[in-house]
């Protein structure tokens, strides 16, 4: 059996209130701030950046803050159009709202990799995963669901978002912790969470995976049950244990960061992984995470940028391993954190 963790959050890297670079305390405002979105206007990752703009004009952070909407392809377009640094971070800066979905995206267009592409700044929230059967499946526990996988892995369905997405490289990670063939592992993708749920009590897949919090209702009404999530600890409002607890080394969330154009001067990236350390103590940013169900996991820096350059090579693999190392239609995707 494989060992190996995909997305392992390093001791330490959780952010603590009110934690900044040497210097950073007083530090003035930004000018005129861009948060580019790769998403249509109310999309997942659109609602992530204004969500993020609202707490940058609230804590005054930035003099002034915009959106800018670069919607379809898992914001592959959003990121060949974002590489070059222009003026001074201070007066007129930009960042550009990323995640797995962007990472993925990019591979499989065999474009430049976010990290070659960007200047990597942090990693701000991220959103743990669960594997739910509806509430008659025989499928009674995670080790059941192992079990037929590795008997047969073409043998169940399992369903969750887009092909190539978050929830199918957790599937074909899972597959590779079990030892199973993941080139065998059968996978229907949906434009959504709501699709799939659809899906699930349909009886077309077996299992779905996505979002922990947003299957929260139909786990409290006796829909749905969890079988295991993708967190380090138990989830408080899901009966269901770790991966970790089942023996299968893997923590994953769909996580969400910031990045710079590429060839930032190192006073521009000081000042922006200054207002990265800003954005995560702020007390308005905290108070935004608890009510979305955001997890902060605070990364900044050469530590974010390592782990981004070790995330894009695990998630290559496990996309090759599933055959999905070609140009697809990925429209549809862009999950990052705050879609329901």
């Amino acid at each position: 059996m494989y060992r190996r963790r995909f997305l392992a959050l390093a001791l330490g890297v959780m952010a603590a209130g009110g934690c900044g670079r040497a210097g950073d305390s007083g530090a003035a405002s930004a000018g005129r701030l861009t948060i580019v979105a790769p998403a249509g206007r109310g999309q997942g990752w659109d609602r992530t950046a204004r969500a993020l703009a609202a707490v940058l004009r609230g804590e005054g952070l930035a003099r002034a803050v915009e959106v800018s909407n670069y919607p379809g392809n898992v914001g592959v377009a959003a990121l060949s159009a974002f590489t070059a640094a222009r003026g001074a971070f201070a007066r007129e800066g930009r960042l550009l709202l990323t995640g797995m979905p962007m990472v993925a995206g990019a591979e499989i267009a065999n474009a430049d990799s976010v990290t070659e592409a960007t200047t990597p700044l942090a990693r701000l929230v991220g959103d743990w995963a669960a594997l739910v059967v509806p509430a008659h499946s025989l499928l009674r526990s995670f080790e059941d669901f192992a079990a037929v996988l590795r008997r047969n892995p073409a043998e169940m369905m399992v369903g969750g978002r887009l092909e190539g997405g978050s929830d199918h490289v957790l599937y074909g990670m899972i597959g590779r912790c079990l030892g199973v063939d993941v080139r065998l592992l059968d996978y229907a993708g949906y434009s959504g969470g709501t699709e799939a749920a659809e899906a699930l009590h349909e009886g077309r897949v077996a299992a779905i995976l996505g979002s922990a919090r947003s299957f929260m209702p139909d786990i409290a009404a006796g829909r749905v049950r969890p079988l295991v999530v993708s967190s380090a600890e138990r989830i408080e409002g899901i009966d269901a244990p770790t991966l970790m607890e089942r023996e299968v080394r893997l923590e994953y969330t769909d996580w969400c960061g910031l990045l710079g154009p590429r060839g930032m001067s190192p006073g521009d990236r000081e000042e922006a992984l200054a207002l990265c350390d800003r954005i995560d103590a702020s007390p308005r940013w905290q108070a935004v995470c608890a009510a979305n169900g955001w997890n902060r996991v605070y990364l900044s820096g050469d530590d974010f940028r390592q782990w981004l350059v070790t995330e894009t090579r695990r998630t290559r693999g496990v996309l090759n391993e599933l055959g999905l190392m070609r140009s697809i239609d990925t429209s549809c995707w862009g999950s990052c954190v705050g879609r329901h």
